[in-house]
C-alpha cells in the first residue's frame, strides 16, 4: 500500500505548483487525447477490413489464432469481453490515443512544448494511422507499444530508475505480442540500447528479462497452433514462404516493385512536408546516441517491408513515431502534416463512409473496390458469428 506519508507529499507538491503552470502541462495532452477519441468515434468503421473477420471467427471458436503468426495475445484479449469485434474496436481505440499521449510526452524529453503538441497532433492525423486505429485487426496496437518502448528507454537513460527498464520490459513483451513480426522489427534498437548504454550485467539481465516475459504468449501461441487444424504450418514454414514466393530473391518483378511501391507511397503521401527535415537531422546529428536508435527503430522494418514482403500501409504503424521525432524542430512543416493528413483521409473517406481511407494503392490498383471490400471480400459480421457459433 501507498504510505499516508507519500500521498501528502504529493498533495504538496501538486499545491505548490502554480494554477496556471498546471494548466499548461495537463492542457496539450487533454486536447490531444479527446481529439484523437472523438475522431475515432465518429469514423468507428464496421467489420469488414484485413484480418478482421478471422480474429473474430478465432475467437469466437475459442481458438485465438489464425494465420501465422497467429496474434494469440490480441485475440485472447478480446475474447475476455462478450462482443469480440466491440472489444476489439475498443482496444483499438485506446491504443490510438495512449499513442498519441506518449507520443507527446516522449517529444517533450527533446523539444519544446508547442513542438511536442503539433508532433503529436500530426501523429493523431496521419491518414494510414487514423484508419488503423479503426478497423477490426491488430495494426492499431503499434500506434502505441513502439514510442511508448522508446520513452521508457530515454526515460532509464536520464533517470536511472530501475523500474523504468522493466516497464519497458514489459511494454515490449505485450506490443511484440499483439504483434510478433513488429517486435522483430524492434529488436535492433532494444540490443543498440542494452549494448550500448548499459552494463553487460544489466543488459544481460534486461535482456533475459525481455524473453522470459515474451515467453508468456510464445508458448500459448505454439500450443494453439499445435492444436489446431493448421498442423506444421507455423510461423516458420509462412516466413519461409514469403522470402520463396514474395521476396526479392524471385528477381524483380511486379510483385517485388509493388513492395517498394506500398512502403513509399503510403509514407511519400504523409511525410512529404518533412522529408527535406529527416534528412538533414540524419546529416546533421546522426552521431548521436538517440538519432540512432531511431534508425534502428526505422531501418530494419523497412528493409523487410521494401525487400520482402507486400504490406498495406497500416503495417507503417509500427516505424511512424520514429518519423515524427526526426523532425520535433520544424513546427510549420508539422503543422502542414497535420492539415495534409486530415485532407487526405477525408477527401479519401467522407465521414461517416470512410471505408477506403488507406486502400488506394494498399492493394492492387483498382482491384477491390469499395463495394467488393464490403460485401464479396470479406464476410460481414452475422456470418463471422454464425460460424463462430458453429464451430463450437
Amino acid at each position: 500500500m501507498i504510505e499516508e506519508s507519500t500521498i501528502e507529499e504529493y498533495a504538496a507538491n501538486l499545491k505548490s505548483v502554480p494554477r496556471n503552470k498546471l494548466l499548461q502541462e495537463l492542457l496539450p495532452p487533454v486536447l490531444l487525447a479527446l481529439y484523437t477519441l472523438l475522431t475515432r468515434l465518429l469514423c468507428s468503421g464496421a467489420l469488414y477490413f484485413a484480418d478482421g473477420p478471422a480474429h473474430v471467427k478465432a475467437i469466437l471458436a475459442k481458438v485465438y489464432i489464425i494465420q501465422p503468426p497467429g496474434y494469440w495475445l490480441f485475440n485472447r484479449i478480446a475474447g475476455c469481453f462478450p462482443d469480440p469485434a466491440s472489444a476489439i474496436a475498443g482496444m483499438n481505440i485506446l491504443f490510438s490515443v495512449a499513442g498519441v499521449v506518449v507520443l507527446y510526452f516522449t517529444a517533450l524529453l527533446f523539444t519544446k512544448r508547442w513542438n511536442a503538441f503539433l508532433a503529436a497532433l500530426a501523429y493523431a492525423n496521419i491518414f494510414y494511422l487514423w484508419f488503423s486505429g479503426e478497423v477490426h485487426s491488430t495494426y492499431a496496437s503499434q500506434i502505441l507499444f513502439p514510442v511508448w518502448l522508446f520513452y521508457t528507454l530515454i526515460r532509464y537513460e536520464r533517470e536511472r530508475k530501475t523500474w523504468l527498464l522493466f516497464l519497458s520490459a514489459l511494454v515490449f513483451a505485450v506490443g511484440a505480442g499483439l504483434r510478433p513480426s513488429d517486435g522483430i522489427f524492434l529488436i535492433p534498437m532494444v540490443l543498440y540500447f542494452a549494448i550500448s548504454r548499459l552494463t553487460w550485467k544489466i543488459s544481460a539481465s534486461y535482456l533475459v528479462l525481455v524473453f522470459v516475459l515474451c515467453l508468456s504468449w510464445v508458448i500459448p501461441t505454439a500450443v494453439a497452433f499445435h492444436e489446431s487444424k493448421s498442423g506444421n504450418y507455423g510461423a516458420f514454414h509462412y516466413a519461409a514462404s514469403i522470402v520463396r514466393v514474395r521476396s526479392i530473391l524471385t528477381g524483380v518483378n511486379r510483385g517485388t516493385i509493388a513492395n517498394v511501391v506500398r512502403y513509399a507511397f503510403p509514407l511519400l503521401v504523409a511525410f512529404w512536408p518533412l522529408l527535406p527535415a529527416i534528412v538533414l537531422k540524419i546529416v546533421k546529428n546522426g552521431k548521436e546516441w538517440h538519432v540512432r536508435m531511431l534508425l534502428f527503430w526505422l531501418i530494419p522494418g523497412s528493409l523487410f517491408l521494401t525487400l520482402i514482403y507486400i504490406a498495406d500501409a497500416p503495417y507503417l504503424n509500427f516505424l511512424t513515431a520514429s518519423v515524427l521525432l526526426l523532425t520535433l524542430m520544424t513546427p510549420r512543416r508539422l503543422v502542414l502534416t497535420a492539415v495534409c493528413n486530415l485532407a487526405v483521409f477525408l477527401f479519401f473517406s467522407p465521414i461517416p463512409t470512410h471505408n477506403l481511407a488507406i486502400n488506394v494503392w494498399n492493394c492492387d490498383i483498382g482491384k477491390y473496390t469499395r463495394f467488393s471490400l464490403r460485401h464479396q471480400w470479406q464476410p460481414n459480421l452475422s456470418d463471422v458469428q454464425s460460424s463462430g457459433l458453429q464451430a463450437r
